[in-house]
């Protein structure tokens, strides 16, 4: 049950995270950002996509909660966890500033593979809500 919460609230805060630093960005019309992570787009693009990736992340945690389309969080929390392995780690794009950095995105992909654990554990019989 733990893990099922902290799949939510990992859903939530980075589908939160994610649409607000890209909505921000389209709004002041800053074009000095850096996306590496993100593969395949780029330029404006990425903002769109991370804004719409994290209006998906949070109506999925949302969703996940009510208890209705559970395996949009599993899909949201899939695709994270591709993109954060992909992303950061193979992506010949992609490089750490330093080991602090490799550090915490190393504790982050970690999480993001708990919370797919956790969205998985939706459909485990002993999950069942009262």
């Amino acid at each position: 049950m733990l893990l099922r919460f902290f799949s939510y609230l990992f859903s939530l805060l980075l589908g939160l995270f994610l649409a607000g630093v890209s909505f921000v960005l389209l709004i002041g019309g800053t074009s000095n950002y850096k996306f590496d992570m993100v593969p395949w787009l780029k330029g404006e693009n990425v903002l769109y996509f991370l804004l719409a990736f994290g209006l998906l992340g949070v109506a999925a945690a949302v969703l996940a909660v009510l208890g209705k389309v559970k395996p949009l969080l599993v899909a949201f929390t899939l695709v994270t966890v591709c993109l954060f392995i992909y992303g950061f780690f193979i992506s010949p794009v992609f490089r750490f500033d330093g080991a602090a950095q490799a550090k915490n995105i190393l504790w982050l992909s970690i999480a993001a593979v708990g919370a797919l654990a956790g969205a998985l554990l939706q459909y485990y019989p002993g999950a069942k809500r009262a």
